[in-house]
């Protein structure tokens, strides 16, 4: 009897606890992760278990994560890798876990809300956070470089802040659709602020690629007819614009194109160094590509083969590519299962509400894209955001959608 009364009370601080990670984690590394830790552990005590597995059995991106974890747990029995490079794998990895866990939590319409505006605000802090940076001294701030057009990252790395920030401007884009009047307008001017904090306040090369493919791709999909054509051809206009107006984006293309071509010399280099990563990881994929060297396995085989001076430091920690890296590490099954965990929000799309089609669809581009040139799931910041979010989208595609599932989850 006791257990009855208290479950719906855990399982109500767990929805809270997950709304609060939502607001946390894009600005405070160490909070987010005390959310996510806490949420995970009182959906878990909440009980109820076969209710809750009847809610998302059906939904494919949780026997992708569950069957990607387990290939991991499989790794670690034959890798030759110490048991502390094991363990840590392990434990990044063990994310994954949380879709199962948590994407009952998240049934409701009023807890996707709440998850969704919590993170959003998160995001709207940074974003005012960036642009106060360009006047002010702001503490909380990584960097404190007044002016316009220096790098302006406010929480965690320059990668990370833009990969937000372009998911930020979609979802701003996506808000203003559904909108109406000055608010459709007032969400519009958001995700242009977004859109140029990520290229003239930005050093990172990688915020400006996944902002052209993810805007692109949500138009695409979002519009129809003429005025689909004209929006793109509006936004080419645009990306010409900003090569025309910011240096800092010329400068940082051509010395991206620099370094690329200078890549043989082996000089530890941003572009140079992920062109290395990606040609010796594909020649350790090369001599176990069945069932690859073991979790954790990376980082010692890694310093064996590249000897030259530095790169063991350099590029012994991940190579800058979650395909290649899964590859290398668990094997063909590894990187077919990632693979779909890439496209699970675009497949659930198919169920989602035609509203919410685009911005699934944009964020799969996002995680495909960028797993192309970082290590998204293994990379702490990274790993929460894709994460966090492939949980909402497909929450919000499977229980919000056409088909939506019963609601398990009821406070």
């Amino acid at each position: 009897m006791f257990l009855k009364r208290i479950q719906p009370r855990l399982l109500l601080a767990a929805q809270w606890s997950l709304v609060a990670a939502f607001l946390l984690f894009p600005v405070a590394f160490a909070p987010g992760n005390v959310a996510i830790a806490l949420a995970f552990l009182l959906s878990l005590a909440a009980g109820d278990y076969r209710a809750r597995w009847q809610a998302v059995r059906g939904m494919p991106v949780v026997w992708w994560a569950l069957g990607l974890y387990a290939v991991v747990l499989v790794g670690a029995l034959y890798s030759p890798a110490p048991g502390a490079d094991i363990g840590m794998h392990l434990s990044k990895y063990a994310k994954l876990l949380l879709l199962p866990a948590l994407l009952p939590l998240l049934a409701q319409t009023v807890w996707r809300t709440r998850c969704l505006n919590a993170f959003m605000a998160a995001m709207g802090f940074i974003l005012a956070s960036v642009y106060a940076n360009v006047f002010w001294q702001l503490p909380w701030s990584v960097t404190q470089n007044q002016g316009w057009g220096g790098d302006h990252t406010v929480v965690g790395d320059y990668i990370t802040q833009n990969i937000m920030m372009v998911f930020f401007a979609t979802a701003a884009l996506a808000r203003g659709q559904a909108a109406r009047g000055g608010y459709r307008w007032a969400w519009w001017l958001v995700a242009a602020l977004a859109a140029v904090a990520v290229t003239q306040l930005s050093q990172g090369r990688t915020g400006y690629l996944l902002l052209c493919v993810a805007v692109a791709g949500y138009v695409f999909l979002a519009l129809r007819g003429l005025s689909r054509w004209v929006v793109l051809g509006s936004l080419a206009l645009a990306i010409g614009g900003v090569l025309a107006t910011s240096q800092t984006v010329r400068d940082r293309i051509a010395l991206g194109l620099a370094e690329a071509a200078q890549s043989s010399s082996m000089e530890i280099t941003s572009i140079g160094g992920r062109v290395n990563f990606w040609k010796h990881t594909a020649l350790l994929i090369q001599e176990k590509p069945l069932q690859g060297w073991g979790t954790g396995s990376y980082h010692s085989v890694w310093c064996q083969r590249v000897t030259q001076e530095g790169w063991c430091w350099f590029g012994g920690w991940h190579p800058h590519n979650q395909y290649l890296f899964f590859w290398m590490e668990n094997g063909v099954l590894a990187v077919l299962l990632f693979l779909l965990l890439v496209s699970a929000p675009a497949r659930a799309s198919a169920h989602a509400a035609a509203q919410d089609r685009p911005l699934l669809w944009a964020f799969s581009l996002i995680f495909a894209v960028d797993s192309l040139i970082n290590s998204p799931l293994f990379s702490g910041r990274e790993s929460h955001f894709f994460t966090m979010l492939l949980l909402w989208l497909c929450a919000q595609a499977y229980f919000g959608g056409r088909a939506a599932q019963p609601a398990a989850a009821a406070p």
